[in-house]
């Protein structure tokens, strides 16, 4: 081969970040960088049989698809070839030397933080071709085009620059070599490749072939077994077969919690093959994830970017779909709003909702460790318009004030005290400060149960749901709570009941009003404190205190919403405050009790230093 033109090229900054992450690194799983070059050798074949749908002469004489692995330790190379797709210049350096996903950042920060062993996560990522530099000095890529005549080659020892070359002659498909470092001669073996491939890669669906091209004795043997397990009878397929296929399509290295392997026969007619996984993926949060399911129709693979066929917020499920009743000169662009797409899209569902039901039935430690991996992701499924609300609801799991327990929305029905009309529940992201609010010093003496929504997702779901079975739910920080014929009898029930709101406190709270009302919707005294001073709730009507927090934190816009102040007129501050109110300055001392109750309430003070002149100024007195 002869090169006609060589042009250099630098790598994006990330990338040249990524590279630097993995190439200098010594991890534990090195060898996973043979199953990330296969699983794209895999894509590569996929999207040309695909594309051979409908270009009927894109295979040319060249129509088996296959990958082969050739090593040599005389040369000191492992190459990996495929007849798939292929790359024209321009993907190359798309594909090669950039990173388009903004998960890449989240990757490397992920990969600082996380053991080594973790590296196994890299082909979440879409970065699986940079493993290369694990076990190579050097990588060079050959490509070409299905679509274009031309031919290049890609090289880069994995530091800032790469170059890429016109060359005269080769194959279509993508030919990978890697030349290997001193440390990583281990993987020129064959027999090890062999375990690797098996390990991974048993069931690509493309032949794998491995060439000893040492040993002329040796003959080319395809490695793989590569018959879809989702066809075959469940009987017949191990533990083992499920597991490894699993790691295989989900780039998870866990075991899975749960295997869903079925056939749906009727109007429409497909077989899947899905997983719950065990351990929560880095990505699951990354606002770019898609779903990991794999569309095939009889047997042909159609789409990994097919976004109807599994909801969002069922995204960390990995498996495949391969339907009898699509075409199989379909487009990527007509399984959009697909009648039969649709159908197997609310099959699956259902079939994953039923199956996390029957995993909370039978072991409830386990289905609660499934879920603080994946709850807070599956409550979006009640964000969104969809006919499984009443099973998603079935399935929350919430802390409360009562015990250490987390309880099912059933279970607090079940325990829900006497004459109680509505579900309790505190929304706010920091859990120490909920078990440490003042809102529920009423609810825990009266032994009223309460749900701690610590998910931001939480305040979003309620807006849209409002309420279960017969039950609306209530924000206990929001508009006003009437305790007074629920729950246990209290010694200050009676006291609620039986005072009056003597004149000095009336006194107090005009006062309040009127130095606050630039601020404070309205100062009352409250029902609901026993032993806390102050608190600051919403308005019935306006946005609760959580959800504006969260608002503000996002730089989202939010109304100019005032808050309700109650002050408790039993608290010994409140007493001397409201009998002395002639001996303070009633600027002063209005400004230090809103003060207070923003510290109570988690917020930053703007002038924390008039504050503590204020207080100082108080105790002086």
């Amino acid at each position: 081969m002869n090169n006609k033109t060589s042009k250099n090229h630098s790598f994006q900054a990330e990338v040249s970040k990524l590279l630097d992450l993995v190439a200098n690194s010594l991890y534990s799983e090195r060898e996973i960088f043979l199953r990330e070059l296969i699983s794209n050798s895999a894509d590569a074949c996929e999207k040309l049989r695909y594309q051979s749908l409908s270009k009927k002469n894109i295979l040319g004489d060249d129509k088996d698809l296959k990958i082969t692995v050739k090593v040599s330790k005389k040369k000191k190379t492992i190459e990996i070839q495929d007849n798939g797709i292929g790359m024209s210049n321009e993907e190359l350096i798309d594909n090669l030397g950039t990173i388009a996903r903004s998960g890449t950042s989240k990757f490397m920060e992920a990969m600082k933080n996380k053991k080594e062993s973790d590296v196994s996560a890299i082909g979440q990522f879409g970065v699986g071709f940079y493993s290369s530099y694990m076990v190579s000095d050097t990588v060079e890529v050959t490509s070409k085009s299905a679509d274009n005549q031309e031919a290049h080659l890609w090289k880069s020892n994995g530091k800032e620059n790469y170059t890429i070359d016109k060359i005269d002659e080769a194959d279509r498909g993508t030919i990978i070599t890697l030349h290997i470092k001193k440390d990583a001669e281990e993987f020129l073996d064959a027999m090890r490749l062999r375990s690797i491939i098996t390990k991974y890669s048993n069931y690509i669906p493309f032949p794998i072939i491995l060439d000893d091209i040492d040993n002329a004795k040796e003959k080319e043997e395809k490695i793989n077994e590569g018959d879809p397990l989702w066809l075959k009878d469940k009987k017949d397929i191990k533990e083992q077969d499920y597991k490894q296929f699993y790691n295989n399509i989900s780039f998870n290295f866990d075991e899975p919690l749960k295997t869903v392997h079925f056939n749906a026969e009727g109007v429409i007619n497909y077989k899947a093959l899905l997983y719950l996984p065990t351990n929560q993926p880095m990505d699951l949060f990354n606002s770019d994830k898609k779903n990991k399911i794999k569309l095939y129709v009889q047997k042909v693979f159609i789409s990994d970017e097919c976004d109807e066929i599994m909801p969002n917020w069922l995204r960390f499920v990995p498996g495949v779909v391969d339907s009898q009743d699509i075409s199989l000169n379909i487009s990527r662009e007509m399984l959009q709003n697909n009648p039969v797409i649709e159908k197997i899209k609310k099959g699956i569902t259902n079939k994953i909702l039923n199956e996390m039901g029957s995993i909370a039935k039978k072991d409830n430690v386990k289905y609660l460790d499934f879920w603080k991996n994946f709850g807070a992701v599956i409550k979006e499924g009640l964000y969104e318009f969809n006919d499984h609300h009443e099973k998603i609801l079935t399935l929350l799991r919430f802390e409360n004030s009562e015990n250490n327990e987390t309880v099912s929305l059933d279970v607090y029905v079940e325990k829900m005290a006497k004459d109680q009309k509505e579900i309790y529940y505190f929304a706010n992201t920091d859990k120490d400060h909920i078990k440490n609010s003042p809102q529920l010093e009423v609810f825990l003496d009266k032994k009223i149960p309460v749900l701690f929504m610590t998910d931001a997702v939480d305040e979003f779901w309620l807006q849209n749901i409002g309420k279960y079975k017969d039950f609306d739910f209530k924000s206990i920080t929001k508009g006003k709570v009437d305790l007074s014929k629920i729950g246990e009898k209290t010694k200050d029930d009676k006291k609620v009941k039986d005072k009056k709101i003597n004149n000095k406190i009336n006194d107090l709270v005009v006062l309040l009003k009127n130095e606050l009302k630039d601020t404070i919707s309205d100062v009352v005294v409250s029902d609901r404190l026993t032993k806390s001073p102050v608190l600051l709730v919403a308005e019935e009507t306006g946005m609760d205190i959580n959800m504006e927090k969260l608002m503000k934190m996002h730089n989202q816009k939010t109304p100019n919403s005032k808050k309700i102040l109650e002050i408790n007129s039993d608290h010994p501050m409140i007493i001397k405050i409201s009998e002395n109110l002639n001996k303070f300055d009633h600027k002063k001392v209005s400004h230090v009790i809103l003060d207070q109750a923003n510290i109570l309430d988690g917020n930053i003070l703007s002038n924390p230093a008039a504050y503590m002149e204020s207080l100082t100024d108080l105790f002086i007195k």
